[in-house]
């Protein structure tokens, strides 16, 4: 009997899919594929995270040298010019200082082995503090002209006003106290030009009431030079002014500081400013000023003076820096290129040094990555901060200008 014939559709049935080796070994080259993605995948993602991390470090210490390089430009500004009091001169506060290689205490992390615990870092940067007088962001015109003892444009000298009023363009009447001063931008009839200290200031953000200060002891703590209280010159209607606020202290520093809302164990290291009223006595307490971050995640804030034009500079190599070491070399440089009578920034004849003696300022500013991780490390399995250091040089403008 003939073997049965098989249909040439059952032939094509069986020959239709993969047998398991074939699909075995797809599978195998897939899974060799997928894992050589993966990798570059993952490369691709940390180099990206790394940019990322590094340029945002880099922006925080662009910011942060901005506001330094603006605001230590005007270091030892003194507007307007004038003697200062006795309180000042002869304070314990120094006028100017670095206080180098301080601890900042409690600065905290989360744990490198443990997610939901913490560990303390060692943090060390320096503390700078300059004497100024800041301008404020409050200006205006004089609301309307007001009588003095001088020839007024409209006839006989006449009592100057205790009071004046001022139509404000920035700021509000709320800015300003008791203490800061009023510089009226006009030359007054006789050719002079007032600046007189307020008393109090009441008003709106259009116009502000000033009283003018009279008590000569709260004169005597802007100027030992004697002055008198108010104004004395007659002054025309929209006449520019602006306000100073004289004698601050103003401090930069690293401080820890709780900046995560979900996890206050958390304290990075923040570079910050300060301000404060110089003190008629005693020092300032900077546990309570005011408080400005500048940046976040400031691992280094190093200062450093130059007096012979950035040949040498003062802070020591070698040992642990001090402030007093450093006026040492200080001295040292000024010795060779100071002017005559202009040789010491330690004579406790000039604690105002920097009026006559000019300086270059180096500012280091280190800022790192807000994540340690594996692959900013040097060692093997070992965490790490990607950090970033910049260095910004000033001049301040208001140095070496005489008293």
């Amino acid at each position: 009997m003939d073997a049965p014939m098989n249909h040439p559709q059952d032939r094509r049935h069986e020959a239709q899919g993969f047998s398991m080796v074939e699909m075995l070994i797809a599978l195998l080259f897939t899974g060799f594929l997928m894992a050589g993605m993966a990798k570059v995948f993952k490369s691709s993602v940390m180099t990206y995270t790394a940019v990322n991390e590094t340029m945002g470090t880099q922006r925080t210490n662009r910011w942060a040298l901005d506001q330094i390089s603006d605001d230590i430009s005007q270091a030892g500004f003194v507007f307007p010019e004038r003697a200062l009091p006795n309180f000042i001169l002869a304070a314990t506060e120094p006028l100017f200082s670095v206080t180098p290689a301080v601890t900042v205490a409690n600065v905290t992390r989360i744990s490198d082995t443990n997610p939901t615990g913490t560990e303390t870092e060692t943090v060390r940067t320096d503390v700078l503090q300059f004497f100024t007088d800041v301008p404020l962001a409050v200006n205006g015109s004089w609301a309307s002209a007001t009588a003095g003892n001088d020839a007024n444009p409209g006839g006989a000298p006449t009592a100057a006003p205790t009071s004046v009023v001022v139509t404000l363009a920035q700021g509000a009447a709320t800015d300003l106290r008791n203490g800061d001063v009023m510089i009226i931008l006009d030359s007054g009839e006789t050719g002079k030009w007032e600046h007189p200290v307020i008393a109090s200031s009441t008003g709106s953000s259009s116009t502000a009431t000033i009283a003018l200060q009279t008590d000569l002891v709260q004169l005597a703590n802007y100027t030992s030079t004697p002055i008198n209280g108010g104004i004395a010159l007659s002054h025309l209607g929209g006449v520019p002014v602006f306000f100073v606020r004289p004698a601050q202290l103003v401090r930069y520093s690293v401080q820890a500081i709780a900046l995560n809302p979900s996890n206050a164990s958390v304290l990075l290291p923040c570079l910050i400013r300060q301000q404060a009223n110089y003190p008629t006595t005693g020092t300032v307490n900077w546990a309570t000023a005011a408080t400005q971050i500048v940046a976040e995640n400031v691992e280094g804030f190093v200062v450093d003076l130059s007096f012979d034009g950035g040949t040498t500079w003062a802070r020591p190599t070698t040992g642990t820096p001090t402030w007093a070491a450093m006026q040492a070399n200080a001295n040292t440089q000024l010795t060779t290129a100071g002017l005559p009578g202009m040789q010491s920034i330690t004579d406790a004849a000039n604690p105002d040094w920097y009026r006559n003696i000019n300086c270059l300022i180096r500012v280091d500013i280190t800022t790192r990555a807000p994540i340690r991780r594996e692959e900013y490390s040097a060692t093997a399995g070992a965490r790490a901060y990607r950090t970033r250091t910049q260095t910004l040089m000033i001049s301040p403008r208001n140095f070496g200008y005489g008293k």
